[in-house]
Formats: structure tokens, C-alpha cells, sequence
């Protein structure tokens, strides 16, 4: 019978080690992509169905389940968060969303020209619009608006939180 040495045995565990890992990670990556194909489908389907208001809807609550599920498993937070954020990531990218910068996300870049939005009240001082007037009361609340708005823009973070809460 052939016997090993110890140092021969050592190399051949960790050969078998490599292995294993090496179908794991194959697993795991045909694992992951049938997790980001599936929430890629159930994120086009909430959305076709009217049951999200956007393929965004369900960002949080994916990432929220697979943090959670990594957690469960041994997974440091900032390791499954981290791993969670790409997955979902991954799978808004399969669901061929876009995602908009900051001003896309604003209510002043939603209406696009030539929508029949009828405005009652000023946009910055909410009183009654007078006739003519279709989205601010005079021109003083207009350049009023518009410089907090590029104000914000152009903060930096704690100082656009300060605005944003009312404290600037």
C-alpha cells in the first residue's frame, strides 16, 4: 500500500479544497444569475401589472431579503450589503432599467412640454395662481424658486440636508 507523507497529503487536501471551491463558485454564479433573472422578471411583471409605480418599487424590499438571507448565513453586513446592492444592481440592468439622475427625479422634470397640467397654485407660495399666470404668482417667487432649487443643487451634503428640513 502506498503511504503518503504528511506534506503530500497536505497537497492533496488542498487540491480537493481548490475543487470543491472552484464548483461552489460555479454554483453560486448560476445561482446568482437565476436570483437576478428571477427578480428581473418579477420587477417587469409588478410594474406591467400596475402593482409598482416604477421598476425601481421593488429595490429596496430585494435588497432588503437578500442582505437578510446572507446575514442568516454567516454573511458580515457590510459584505451581504454589499453583495445585495450588486445583485439587485444586476438585476435592474437585466431588467433594462435606466436609472435617472436627481433632477429627472424632481417634479419640475416630470412634466414634459405640451402636458396639459392645469396649476392652481403658485408652485412657492402655494396662493391662488392669478389669470395668465401657469406656474408662479409673480416673478418674485419664480427667481425665489429657482435659486433654492439651484441652491440645492449645488450644495454640499449636510448643507442640502439643512435646506431641505428648513433649517437654511
Amino acid at each position: 500500500m502506498l503511504m503518503l507523507t504528511p506534506a503530500a497529503l497536505e497537497m492533496a487536501r488542498a487540491l480537493k479544497r481548490r475543487e470543491r471551491d472552484a464548483r461552489r463558485g460555479k454554483l453560486a454564479t448560476e445561482r446568482a444569475e437565476r436570483l437576478t433573472d428571477a427578480m428581473a422578471a418579477r420587477m417587469r411583471a409588478a410594474f406591467a401589472e400596475g402593482h409598482a409605480a416604477s421598476l425601481f418599487a421593488l429595490e429596496g424590499p430585494f435588497r432588503h431579503a437578500i442582505r437578510s438571507g446572507l446575514c442568516l448565513q454567516g454573511w458580515k453586513w457590510d459584505a451581504a450589503d454589499e453583495m445585495a446592492a450588486a445583485m439587485v444592481a444586476e438585476a435592474l440592468r437585466k431588467a433594462g432599467v435606466k436609472r435617472p439622475s436627481w433632477n429627472e427625479g424632481q417634479p419640475e422634470w416630470t412634466i414634459e412640454s405640451g402636458a396639459l397640467i392645469e396649476h392652481t397654485r403658485c408652485q412657492r407660495c402655494h396662493k391662488p395662481l392669478p389669470e395668465g399666470h401657469q406656474k408662479f404668482c409673480s416673478s418674485i417667487c419664480k427667481r425665489s424658486h429657482h435659486s433654492r432649487l439651484s441652491a440645492l443643487r449645488h450644495a454640499d451634503a449636510e448643507t442640502a440636508i439643512r435646506m431641505a428640513i428648513r433649517l437654511d
